[in-house]
């Protein structure tokens, strides 16, 4: 990580760290944070992000996670955000499952 990597200000609406991936990849923070630019979409009532992977709404974005308190777990995600470039978490749509639809 580059010392002007420090400095880099990440939009914390347009950050998420979904569930179900995190769940499903033993615990691997890497290929749970994703970045969208998208709306967010209303599902129960909540504004979620659908995540792009696995299309789960089971997710939080960073704003979320800093205003429920969780800082230990939003300082180590926005760590992992800088450190590796911004290509890596922008995820292209998987299609859905023929069972879903």
């Amino acid at each position: 990580m580059s010392i002007l990597n420090i400095f880099k200000k990440i939009d914390r609406d347009r950050w998420f760290v979904c569930h179900n991936c995190l769940m499903h990849s033993n615990h691997d923070a890497v290929r749970s944070i994703f970045y969208s630019a998208n709306p967010k979409v209303t599902v129960l009532g909540r504004p979620t992000m659908p995540c792009p992977r696995c299309n789960d709404a089971n997710t939080r974005s960073f704003r979320e996670l800093e205003k429920e308190g969780s800082v230990s777990a939003l300082w180590g995600l926005e760590r992992l955000a800088r450190k590796y470039p911004r290509r890596q978490f922008i995820v292209k749509p998987t299609s859905p499952t023929p069972s879903a639809q």
